[in-house]
C-alpha cells in the first residue's frame, strides 16, 4: 500500500466538508496569530519587485499582490464589494484600503475565520464580515458592484451554484473577479474551457481567463523559506507535512503540478449580464444566459 501522502495526491483533498473542517482547524490553531491574515499561494509582481516594493503587507506581500492583481481588474472606487471565501480577512482588508470601495463585505463558511476577522479587522470603517455558504448567500439581488473570490471556489461542492449566486448578488454590468487553479487529473485547457461554459451558463459574459501560473510559481519560490518557518513555528509536529502540502511549498504535489504543467493557476474577469426572460413553458426559471465570450491566455 502506498503511503497516505501519495494517496492524498490522487484526490482533491481540500474540498467540501473536508475543506470547512480544515479551515476551522487552521482558524483555531492560529486564532491568536494576528500577523497572519492571508491564505493563498501568492503572486510575484515584476513591476513591484523591480521598484523594490516591500511595504505592501510586509512579510505577506506575495499574497497581497495576488489580491492586487485580482481586484485591480475593476474600478472599485466608491463601489460595494463582496469578497467570498474571505478566510482571515487580509484580502478584503487589502481591497478596502487600496481600492477605495465605499463598503467591502467579507464572507466565509468557517466560523473561526469570521470571528478572527471581526476581532482583527473589525475597526476598519466600511469593512464587515458575515458567515455564509457561497452557494446560499444571505444578500439581496443586485446588491454589489463586484464579487471577488480568491483560491476558494475549488473547495465548493456546488461550483455552478456559487456562480449563480454571485450573478444574483451582482448588479447588471458588475464584475466577478476570481483567482483559482484547475482540478487534478484534468488537462488545464479542458478545465478552463469547461469553466468558461459554466460561467456563461450562470449568466456571465465578456469572460476573460488569464493563465498566471508562472507568476504564482515565482511567488511560491520567493516565499518558500518564510512559509516553512511559519509552519514549523505554529503547527504541531504531526501536522506539519500536511500543512506544507496545503501551503504549496516546493516539496508539495501542487507545486510540482504547477511547475510540470499538469495544473494551471488562473485569474478570471467576467461581467454579470442581464437575464433575458423567456416564457415559463420554455424555461423553468424563465430566463436564458448570454452566449459565452472567453479569452484564455
Amino acid at each position: 500500500m502506498r503511503p497516505a501522502y501519495y494517496r492524498l495526491r490522487e484526490r482533491q483533498v481540500f474540498h467540501g466538508a473536508r475543506a470547512k473542517a480544515l479551515y476551522e482547524l487552521i482558524g483555531w490553531l492560529c486564532r491568536n496569530d494576528t500577523d497572519l491574515v492571508f491564505m493563498n499561494y501568492g503572486y510575484a509582481d515584476p513591476a513591484a519587485e523591480a521598484a523594490g516594493e516591500t511595504t505592501l503587507a510586509g512579510a505577506e506581500r506575495y499574497s497581497a499582490w495576488l489580491y492586487h492583481a485580482v481586484a485591480g481588474r475593476a474600478q472599485l472606487m466608491g463601489q460595494r464589494v463582496l469578497d467570498i471565501g474571505s478566510g482571515r480577512g487580509g484580502g478584503a482588508a487589502h481591497i478596502h484600503r487600496h481600492f477605495g470601495p465605499r463598503e467591502t463585505v467579507g464572507c466565509d463558511v468557517a466560523g473561526q475565520a469570521i470571528a478572527f476577522c471581526r476581532r482583527v479587522h473589525g475597526a476598519i470603517p466600511g469593512l464587515r464580515f458575515v458567515q455564509a455558504d457561497a452557494a446560499a448567500l444571505p444578500f439581496g439581488n443586485a446588491e454589489f458592484d463586484a464579487v471577488t473570490n480568491v483560491e476558494s471556489a475549488h473547495c465548493y461542492r456546488d461550483q455552478p451554484g456559487f456562480f449563480r449566486q454571485a450573478h444574483r448578488v451582482l448588479r447588471p454590468g458588475g464584475k466577478l473577479l476570481l483567482a483559482d487553479f484547475t482540478p487534478p487529473r484534468r488537462h488545464p485547457a479542458e478545465a478552463l474551457g469547461t469553466l468558461a461554459l459554466t460561467l456563461a451558463g450562470a449568466g456571465f459574459g465578456d469572460i476573460r481567463i488569464e493563465d498566471v501560473t508562472s507568476r504564482v510559481l515565482h511567488g511560491l519560490d520567493a516565499d518558500d523559506a518564510r512559509r516553512r518557518r511559519e509552519i514549523d513555528a505554529r503547527f504541531p509536529i504531526g501536522t506539519r507535512r500536511l500543512a506544507r502540502l496545503w501551503a504549496g511549498t516546493r516539496e508539495s504535489w501542487i507545486y510540482r503540478d504547477f511547475a510540470e504543467g499538469r495544473r494551471a493557476y488562473f485569474i478570471v474577469e467576467a461581467v454579470a449580464q442581464p437575464l433575458r426572460p423567456l416564457p415559463s413553458s420554455l424555461s423553468p426559471e424563465g430566463r436564458v444566459p448570454p452566449e459565452p465570450v472567453a479569452a484564455i491566455a
